[in-house]
């Protein structure tokens, strides 16, 4: 079963469990909603997003309109992931990580060096991996759409190159709130400071932080190269992020719309794909060019230092860890 089939189906129950008629709230205009997402605008994720609400539009006839709220203008991602669970906010944007408050499990995706490349990775996700976080965010009143392909992560700071774990001695390193990336960053040497992606780069402005670690397209459209020239190529997770609608708010609309919503999310998830792979050239080149600095490093001594929250970790993740490339 492919994830488009998994969709659907989760469609479909939400048609047998709702028991009101729906449609028939007597709005004579379009049905204005919102999707919420923590990243400026210019990132080719808010691009994929406007994608999504054109094609909403489209696919209802006009009766429905989607506005990206790019930026975290509504809150962090705790903050809009629950909007929508509630239902006082049709969609969301998250990093599949930060949902590990719903179930712990979920921290799967970003155990380091997970995925050894973007085609694994983003295999991985239309497969049963995809499918099972799917199934556990469902029960807990979100459903996912797409997942969309965010890059490798790597550190970045302004302090100085990083070449092996030992650079990162001392350095306080901004990372999402999760026990994965906290206890990476510790094990590499630098101090973890768990925030929220909108208050990044506030923060490093006022040097509260040494640095990140995020894509190089994240690094590039957030403006963090400005404040931290050192960007290094560590590449230990690569990011997933899930387009999610609120269940409640899904299973109040006509059994059509909600076909059209899941057919939005599809298409969605695949431009985000073609548009995220261009980004992260002209991203690459725009960054040296702005005077960024980005070094290779020593991948096996990562992957070395990491070895213990790898193996740490795994009996967290349960049966999903089973379903990593590696088998586990």
């Amino acid at each position: 079963m492919d994830r488009r089939s998994l969709l659907l189906l989760t469609a479909a129950g939400l048609t047998a469990g709702c028991a009101r008629p729906t449609g028939s709230t007597g709005q004579t205009g379009p049905v204005d909603v919102q999707l919420a997402e923590p990243v400026q605008r210019t990132s080719p994720m808010v691009a994929a997003e406007h994608y999504f609400a054109d094609q909403v539009t489209a696919l209802t006839g006009g009766r429905y309109r989607v506005t990206v709220m790019p930026g975290g203008v509504l809150g962090d991602d705790n903050r809009v992931t629950e909007m929508v669970r509630t239902g006082q906010l049709a969609f969301c944007k998250t990093l599949v990580t930060n949902l590990t408050a719903y179930d712990k499990r979920l921290g799967v995706t970003g155990l380091p060096y997970a995925f050894d490349s973007r085609e694994q990775c983003i295999q991985s996700l239309d497969g049963e991996l995809g499918k099972r976080c799917a199934a556990i965010l469902d029960e807990h009143g979100l459903v996912v759409l797409a997942y969309f392909y965010g890059g490798d992560r790597n550190i970045y700071n302004r302090v100085r190159p990083i070449h092996t774990p030992a650079d990162l001695k001392g350095l306080r390193i901004r990372v999402p709130q999760n026990i994965v990336s906290i206890g990476m960053i510790n094990s590499l040497g630098a101090d973890a400071v768990p925030m929220a992606t909108n208050d990044i780069l506030s923060a490093l402005q006022q040097k509260l932080v040494d640095g990140a670690e995020n894509s190089l397209v994240f690094y590039v459209t957030e403006q963090h190269l400005t404040y931290a020239s050192h960007f290094s190529w560590t590449r230990h997770q690569h990011a997933v992020d899930a387009l999610m609608v609120s269940r409640k708010w899904l299973a109040d609309q006509p059994a059509a719309v909600r076909d059209a919503v899941v057919e939005a999310g599809r298409l969605a998830g695949e431009e985000e794909l073609r548009l995220w792979a261009e980004a992260t050239d002209e991203k690459t080149d725009l960054a040296t060019r702005q005077g960024g600095r980005l070094d290779d490093v020593d991948i096996p001594a990562f992957r070395r230092a990491l070895a213990s929250v790898i193996r740490d970790q795994r009996g967290t993740f349960g049966d999903l860890a089973t379903l990593l490339p590696d088998g586990g």
